[in-house]
């Protein structure tokens, strides 16, 4: 589809978080270094749990990949049209969705956590997308990448029954992110064929990063280029 590298980092690639705040990490150097990328031209975003998507441009280039190169704020989604910029964002437990457009050849990379998702983020990167580069959902895919499972993620009563409330999927505490950004995906016109979940759970696969299981602040790094 025209993607030249769509990765996650697991602990094998070591803590791919950026550290100090700004700064290339060796551990994601050398992540980059493997499959070819220049690590100093990252787009990097810094995620607060929210719905904001930017859009990438050539000049964005290496945005937030050193120090002194102020990252896109407060967002938690990236989209571009740019061949070669590679957008990334940090993940250990939340779920990292890729968007791809092959037809207007763009993509999206979105950091959907428990917020981001019960607000809706999968479908604004959508929406983003439709507007800045014509982008039409149907043509669009979505993978919803390594995550908290279904079985696994477990959280406060009310904030299982606010899920329930807003039509998100919730058995008794525990939370669905998978399904529930496949439902708002395919809510907003994506094809149910076109949205993949490889339904692997960050808590019980000892491979990745997690926050829940281990809370060491390391992070895996998803990365996704055209």
């Amino acid at each position: 589809m025209g993607v030249q590298v769509a990765l996650i980092t697991d602990k094998s690639d070591g803590d791919c978080r950026s550290a100090p705040p700004g700064a290339i990490s060796d551990s994601r150097m050398r992540a980059c270094l493997a499959c070819g990328i220049d690590p100093e031209s990252l787009v990097c975003a810094r995620q607060v749990h929210g719905i904001a998507v930017s859009s990438a441009t050539e000049a964005d280039r290496g945005r937030g990949s050193m120090p002194g190169r102020e990252t896109f704020r407060d967002t938690d989604g990236l989209i571009t049209d740019v061949a070669g910029l590679p957008l990334v964002i940090s993940v250990a437990d939340c779920a990292p969705v890729y968007l791809v457009d092959p037809v207007r050849k763009a993509i999206g990379l979105v950091h959907a956590g428990r917020e981001g998702t019960f607000h809706g983020i999968s479908s604004q990167a959508v929406a983003v997308m439709r507007k800045a580069y014509g982008c039409e959902p149907s043509s669009l895919h979505a993978l919803i990448g390594p995550s908290a499972g279904p079985e696994q993620y477990e959280v406060s009563p009310d904030i299982a029954e606010a899920w329930r409330r807003a039509g998100l999927p919730a058995t008794g505490r525990l939370l669905d992110i998978w399904e529930a950004n496949a439902l708002q995906l395919e809510a907003c016109g994506l094809a149910a064929s076109h949205i993949h979940q490889p339904r692997i759970c960050t808590i019980s696969d000892m491979r990745f990063h997690s926050h829940r299981r281990d809370a060491n602040g390391a992070r895996n790094m998803a990365l996704l280029m055209l």
